[in-house]
């Protein structure tokens, strides 16, 4: 919801340099960016989108920079309005490389901003935060400063700091710039009442209602779809019937304003709101019918984005190609890139493959996992509690030992087949994995770990994790060890991992039959070597060597 209220601070900071760029420079506006224009203001983005991209490439040509940065902006913010929140992260960089000393400082913040706003909707809340600093270090404008630190609270809302962003809030709620501009400071107050009621705050309706009732005044459907959209939430556990005419008025403003997450927003609110079961019904038909449009108009505008990116870059490196006279470079180098694809592909190809089998393997342990061990249980326990007399203590009793059964089973499955961070948290989230086997009956010892992975890809964090993960499965359900050892040794080329325990060991013909086929697979998918090492009563060692 609030990527469109925040597109007015964007458009509104690039409109005003807009003007500039007409009114101060000699150079009229070329055809493709006068039509670019026109497009956009008539919000038809997917061909606004193509005329600012053919307006770049003439003004790339005329080494004219500020129009370059001016129409990679406007590309940025509409990939970002249409929810390509990586494509608009890129084009937006793109833009800040131009930054020389003719970019006015309104186009600068508004790139700060539009990156702070992306990598808030991708959750990247560091770099978010880095990003609307380096805006606030540049712009003067009371009001824009006000708006930013607003966004910046509400980045934090995001991450469940109410706290910190309601402070943010105080300070900057009685700026009398601020209190000026009613539409910005109706979201300040909207914002800080929301976050109130995170946190259960008595106070936080008469923020909300306070809030509305600027919007009212002021009638935005772009604006008063949030208010409408979260006095629903207020009221939803409550009183479900009064939630449910917010949620009414929350979709009706969301449709007179055109913007379709809002939209999707409300039809939930009012699912979760109906007594009518018919009504349910159509609510949920029409979510469905939404998403599912919203989805592929989203996809499609991706992918033209992506197309006129490649066709303009085509076009630039096939002039290039003209440009350039010796024949026979051009021929070597052409050559040289084809034989590094098909040689990429190719590996590419076989490491797919054997990700592809690994997969494939745990897909199908974790369906034994759910057949053997946790069906079982839910059928013992459904026959227990047809059978028995539960009003008896004894057999509530035991009834409660399955239920607990069941949790326990199912979180462990769910805890080995989880998400794996590969950002700046990988290491800390690897470091906890490994110390949840350790207990009063085994010492897990972990020598020299932090900094292995800071050379590592994306790939190669997930097959670590999952390698070591099983590792430690297999440790727990066979070893019968009391100390086990994890010690990492980097350089620039590998890093080398030792695993070793004290215990029961195995003949190595039944390391595969204990459930390590998928390691071998996982580290071979990434170029890496592993050995075993183990005999019945000597314990259980195993070498790997990870590319960096």
């Amino acid at each position: 919801m609030f990527l469109y209220k925040f597109f007015f601070l964007s458009a509104f900071c690039l409109l005003v340099s807009c003007k500039n760029d007409i009114s101060e420079i000699s150079p009229a506006l070329d055809k493709n960016l006068e039509l670019a224009e026109t497009l956009n203001a008539q919000q038809k983005y997917r061909e606004a989108y193509y005329y600012y991209d053919q307006s770049f490439t003439h003004n790339e040509a005329q080494q004219y920079t500020k129009r370059m940065v001016y129409c990679l902006l406007r590309m940025a913010e509409i990939e970002k309005i249409e929810c390509d929140y990586v494509g608009s992260e890129a084009t937006a960089t793109k833009a800040i490389a131009l930054f020389d000393a003719s970019i006015p400082t309104a186009y600068q913040v508004n790139a700060y901003i539009g990156l702070g706003l992306n990598f808030t909707h991708l959750n990247n809340f560091d770099d978010g935060l880095a990003y609307y600093d380096k805006a606030l270090s540049l712009t003067d404008d009371e009001l824009t400063r006000c708006i930013i630190q607003n966004n910046i609270a509400y980045l934090y809302s995001k991450e469940h700091h109410y706290h910190k962003a309601i402070s943010i809030l105080n300070k900057i709620e009685n700026n009398p710039v601020l209190v000026a501009a009613p539409l910005e400071y109706a979201r300040v107050l909207h914002n800080k009442g929301y976050f109130l009621f995170q946190l259960k705050r008595k106070e936080a309706l008469s923020y909300m209602n306070k809030a509305l009732a600027i919007r009212t005044s002021n009638y935005d459907d772009s604006q008063l779809v949030s208010s409408y959209m979260h006095l629903a939430k207020f009221y939803e556990k409550e009183q479900p019937q009064i939630a449910f005419g917010w949620a009414s008025k929350a979709y009706s403003s969301a449709q007179n304003a055109v913007i379709p997450d809002d939209q999707l927003e409300a039809l939930n609110l009012l699912f979760k709101t109906s007594a009518d079961l018919d009504k349910k019904n159509e609510f949920h038909d029409r979510y469905i019918q939404l998403n599912d449009s919203l989805q592929k108009a989203r996809q499609l505008s991706k992918n033209q984005f992506a197309k006129i990116k490649y066709d303009a870059q085509k076009i630039r490196v096939e002039k290039a190609e003209y440009q350039f006279k010796m024949y026979v470079y051009i021929l070597l180098l052409a050559l040289s890139i084809v034989i590094f694809t098909l040689l990429y592909r190719l590996t590419l190809q076989r490491n797919k493959r054997k990700l592809f089998e690994t997969q494939y393997e745990t897909e199908t342990k974790i369906s034994k996992q759910l057949h053997d061990e946790l069906a079982n249980d839910v059928h013992n326990t459904i026959a227990f509690a047809e059978t028995q007399n539960l009003e008896q203590s004894a057999n509530k009793e035991v009834l409660l030992h399955h239920l607990d059964t069941i949790y326990t089973r199912a979180r462990n499955i769910s805890k080995e087949n989880n998400e794996i961070r590969t950002d700046a948290l990988y290491e800390e989230q690897l470091r906890t994995m490994i110390s949840t086997y350790a207990s009063n009956d085994v010492h897990v010892i972990l020598q020299h770990f932090d900094g292995v992975s800071l050379k590592w890809n994306r790939e190669t964090k997930i097959v670590v994790f999952r390698t070591l993960q099983e590792l430690m499965v297999n440790m727990k359900k066979h070893s019968k060890c009391s100390v086990v050892s994890l010690r990492f040794k980097n350089d620039d080329k590998c890093v080398e991992i030792d695993y070793s325990d004290n215990g029961i060991g195995a003949q190595k013909s039944t390391i595969i039959k204990n459930g390590l086929e998928n390691v071998e697979k996982r580290i071979f998918s990434i170029q890496g070597t592993i050995t075993f090492d183990t005999e019945p009563g000597k314990g259980f060692k195993v070498k790997m060597i990870i590319p960096n």
